[in-house]
């Protein structure tokens, strides 16, 4: 009876051992740090009035960096703004096993648009978890809400606005 007790002691305490063992959340904050080129492709409908209005497509290059906070898995993603086409966007993120939970940001800058020119726009983006790889390459959709100003017509008008904008990082190499 007793080597029945030692036998589940010990393997309670291996389960609990190499429970532990793992990859901590640092780790994979460490392995998203970096520079990174971005594609932005924003597709965002617009209605005014109740009318739906031809939506904001449009693809913008630019460049980010992703650097970790701390110690505990935090990091901050910048994309950095194209003059006359997007103002700066910072997001902030909680890497883990999971992959890279992106936490709600706004967006309360401009967006630059073929149909309407320059867009002014206040937007909740509300980001998922992305997948972290051994290739850095993280792409993901946000999906947006809230108003932009956009001249339509020759008026400026407030339009309510739904959709995604998809964000694609991949890593600079030097």
């Amino acid at each position: 009876m007793k080597s029945k007790q030692l036998f589940y002691c010990l393997m309670a305490f291996c389960v609990f051992t190499l429970s532990s063992c793992g990859p901590d959340n640092v780790d994979y904050a460490n392995k998203v740090d970096g520079s990174y080129d971005v594609t932005i492709t924003t597709n965002i409908n617009l209605k005014y009035e109740g009318n739906s209005i031809p939506s904001i497509a449009t693809e913008i290059e630019t460049k980010g960096t992703i650097t970790k906070d701390n110690e505990s898995g935090n990091v901050t993603i910048r994309i950095e703004g194209v003059n006359g086409a997007i103002n700066d966007i910072v997001m902030k993120a909680f890497c883990s096993g999971l992959g890279m939970k992106i936490d709600q940001s706004s967006y309360d800058g401009i967006i630059s648009s073929t149909e309407y020119g320059i867009v002014e726009c206040m937007l909740t983006l509300k980001n998922p978890t992305t997948t972290i790889s051994n290739a850095r390459i993280f792409n993901w959709d946000s999906t947006v809400s809230g108003q932009c100003v956009v001249n339509y017509i020759g008026q400026e008008i407030t339009c309510e606005t739904s959709g995604t904008i998809n964000f694609n990082l991949t890593p600079i190499t030097e």
